[in-house]
C-alpha cells in the first residue's frame, strides 16, 4: 500500500532530495581534488615525481638557484607520447604547467608552485635529415649539439653557454657569436612539432603561422615543443676574441684601440 504524506512531510522530503543533488557534486569534486595530490600511474612514456622523492630536487631546480619553487609533481617525459599523457593529466586535474628543457630561464618560468613541471631533459636526441638539416629534441643542450655538428663542419648561430637547452634558446629568439652573419638561432628554425593544451600533436608543416610564432615568440605559449628542425650553416675554421680594459674612454680613444685590433 502506497504511503500517503502530509504536506509538511512532502515538503521536507522534497527539500532533502534537492539538497542531495546539490551536495553530491561537491562531494565528488572534493574527492577529485584530494586525488590530485596522489601521483598518476607511471608508464613506459613518463615517470612522475613528488616532493620527497630522491630525484625531485634535481629535476625541479634550474640555473638560477635564487628561484625556489615547489611544483606538486614533475613529469619526466621519455618521448612525445609521455608529453601527451602528462598534458592530458594536467588538464584533467586543472594543474598549471611549466616546461623545462635546460632550466636556464633566469626568471624561473621553467618551474612553478603547486602545478606540474614537464621535464624534457630526456628528449635530447639529434637526428640528421641530410647534410644540412637536423632534427633535435627540446632537451638537447648546446654543448651536446655542438659536439655533434662541429666535427662535420656545421654550426647554428647559438650561444656559448653549454648547459642551455636548445628549445628555450630558439623559442626566445637566441643570440650568439655568429648572429651578425647568420642571424638569431630562430632564423635557422625550419619546423617545429608540439603538443597543445588539449594533448593534440601540432606540426608547423601544417601551419606556417605556428612556425612564425615560435621564432622568438616565447616559451610555452602555444604548446610543449617535442622536436625542432634546423638548417645548418658552414662553421668557421677559426674564431677570435678580443678583450681589453681602459679608463676615461671617449670616441677618439675607442677608435684608436679598435684600429690596433684590426
Amino acid at each position: 500500500m502506497q504511503k500517503k504524506y502530509q504536506r509538511k512531510e512532502f515538503l521536507k522530503l522534497a527539500l532533502l532530495a534537492k539538497m542531495a543533488f546539490v551536495v553530491k557534486p561537491f562531494e565528488f569534486m572534493s574527492s577529485k581534488e584530494k586525488n590530485v595530490n596522489e601521483l598518476p600511474a607511471n608508464s613506459e612514456n613518463v615517470t612522475y615525481y613528488k616532493n620527497g622523492d630522491a630525484e625531485y630536487d634535481s629535476l625541479r631546480k634550474g640555473f638560477n638557484k635564487r628561484v625556489n619553487k615547489s611544483p606538486l609533481m614533475i613529469a619526466l617525459c621519455k618521448n612525445e607520447a609521455g608529453v601527451i599523457e602528462a598534458v592530458k593529466y594536467a588538464k584533467l586535474a586543472k594543474l598549471p604547467i611549466a616546461v623545462k628543457s635546460g632550466g636556464h630561464c633566469m626568471e624561473g618560468f621553467s618551474c612553478n608552485d603547486g602545478g606540474m613541471v614537464i621535464n624534457l631533459s630526456l628528449l635530447n636526441k639529434i637526428e640528421w635529415i641530410n647534410n644540412d638539416t637536423i632534427k633535435v629534441g627540446p632537451g638537447c643542450s648546446i654543448s651536446h649539439l655542438y659536439d655533434e655538428i662541429l666535427p662535420k663542419g656545421k654550426i647554428i648561430p647559438g650561444g656559448s653557454c653549454g648547459g642551455v637547452g636548445i628549445a628555450g634558446l630558439v623559442l626566445g629568439g637566441g643570440y650568439g657569436l655568429l648572429a651578425r652573419r647568420y642571424g638569431l638561432t630562430c632564423d635557422s628554425l625550419q619546423e617545429v612539432s608540439m603538443v597543445d593544451g588539449m594533448g593534440v600533436i601540432r606540426n608547423s608543416a601544417d601551419d606556417k603561422e605556428l612556425l612564425w610564432a615560435c621564432k622568438g615568440g616565447g616559451n610555452g605559449n602555444f604548446g610543449v615543443v617535442t622536436s625542432l628542425k634546423f638548417k645548418l650553416h658552414k662553421s668557421p675554421a677559426t674564431m677570435q676574441g678580443f678583450r681589453f680594459r681602459t679608463h676615461n674612454i671617449n670616441t677618439e680613444k675607442t677608435k684608436q684601440i679598435l684600429q690596433k685590433l684590426v
